[in-house]
């Protein structure tokens, strides 16, 4: 099992530099709302293999009818396991959720616009949680 849960660490952190490499084209494009989306999805990956990393097996969190899956899950398990624990810091879990808010908001306003200094401050923190990331995991 130690095995696997290695190469979804490895998948994980190779799949977020994809997103952040796609993010990097898309501000360089001027596609601002595509950015966010890949600065997000690379955030969040990164989280993820943090997770693989220090033992989550499944992303899937325990209800009282059923279990959560997906990214509800996801929250719930890096909020636990990572922020909770103090592996990655209360600033770090707040920039993640308010990407995750603001890309949330911005489905329903239609008029929303992402400013192109605040994608370059939120892809900046995108690498520098990545690199941590990696030297976390030794990858």
């Amino acid at each position: 099992m130690v095995k696997s849960r290695e190469d979804l660490v490895k998948w994980s952190l190779r799949k977020a530099e994809e997103y952040l490499e796609s993010a990097r084209q898309n501000l360089d494009e001027n596609r601002l709302f595509p950015a966010a989306e890949e600065i997000f999805r690379s955030v969040e990956t990164t989280l993820e293999a943090l997770l693989y990393h220090f033992g989550t097996r499944k992303i899937e969190y325990p209800g009282k009818v059923k279990k959560f899956t997906g990214r509800l899950a996801l929250q719930f398990l890096i909020r636990d396991t990572l922020a909770r624990r103090g592996r990655i810091s209360r600033e770090e879990y707040d920039r993640y959720l308010a990407l995750a808010s603001e890309l949330h908001m911005a489905g329903y306003d239609h008029g929303r616009v992402f400013l192109e200094r605040e994608l370059e401050r939120d892809l900046r923190f995108a690498e520098d949680l990545q690199t941590k990331a990696k030297s976390i995991t030794k990858r």
